[in-house]
């Protein structure tokens, strides 16, 4: 089975692997990365919490279990921010097509002179032309996928998410402090995802002609956050090697870590406790 990072919507923030929400849900789950989705959905308040997946090592002795750590973030901030990256992402698809109209230029005592200034400002509006009719991406796909997302999310809304990265950690790491400060790292990439999409100018149209640039050139934080993402089709092609970065837009409340609520975890306890002697 491939490591994965694993997504949740639940009411609390774990304090330990007992702290048991009343309510949680599957969200999504991905091999071998955290997608870029993931981040900008936590990038609301996100702070280190208790893993809810596993309560150590199972090489553990039952007195000093390895403390694990994910994510806790705020849902409704996380949540705003992806519905702002979609209503940007959408702006891609209808690019500002408005040519601007060339100014009159004075009139000149030189014949030459005006000549001159026709030619340039004739060079010039054939170059704004040729701008703004560069075809869109293709991306019918991409935006069906966000629109999925959203409805997804705002039926699986809670007060918190939680993002568990202990699988992807443990490939590297194994011992407590190098494991949180993995997570810890996470933090940060979350809190520059949200940082980058604040950054993009409030106007959807300029906004996306400055997502699509950092898309394909690297830049200086926040805005490299988005380097790498394809805004068209094959926005999560990572089987295909179509793209390293993917966005992350598959959605399931059934993952491989059904996590317990409260009363789910009470319950397996009771069922677990030896009986009361006679």
């Amino acid at each position: 089975m491939a490591n994965r990072s694993y997504l949740y919507s639940l009411s609390n923030r774990p304090s330990s692997y007992s702290d048991r929400p009343e309510t949680i849900s599957g969200l999504s789950e991905w091999p071998y990365d955290v997608p870029f989705m993931y981040r900008l959905l936590m990038s609301g308040d996100p702070q280190l919490c208790a893993s809810l997946v596993a309560d150590g090592f199972d090489s553990d002795e039952s007195e000093e279990k390895t403390r694990l750590y994910a994510i806790s973030s705020r849902f409704d901030a996380g949540f705003e921010r992806v519905k702002r990256f979609a209503e940007i992402v959408r702006a891609t698809a209808h690019p500002t097509k408005d040519v601007p109209q060339p100014a009159v230029a004075p009139q000149s005592s030189s014949w030459i002179s005006r000549l001159m200034q026709i030619f340039t400002l004739a060079q010039d509006l054939s170059i704004d032309t040729a701008k703004a009719t560069t075809p869109a991406p293709v991306n019918d796909e991409l935006l069906s996928s966000l629109d999925e997302t959203i409805s997804f999310l705002d039926a699986h809304r809670d007060t918190y998410l939680l993002l568990e990265t202990v699988e992807l950690d443990t490939m590297s790491e194994s011992e407590e402090a190098p494991l949180k400060a993995c997570v810890e790292q996470e933090i940060m990439r979350c809190i520059q995802a949200g940082a980058a999409l604040d950054a993009l100018p409030a106007d959807a149209q300029q906004a996306a002609q400055q997502l699509m640039l950092a898309t394909r050139q690297t830049g200086m934080p926040p805005q490299d956050a988005f380097f790498g993402l394809r805004l068209d089709n094959e926005f999560d092609s990572t089987h295909t090697g179509a793209t390293e970065h993917p966005v992350g837009l598959e959605w399931s409340d059934t993952l491989y870590f059904d996590l317990f609520n409260r009363s789910e975890f009470d319950a397996q306890n009771n069922e677990q406790a030896p009986p009361p002697s006679a």
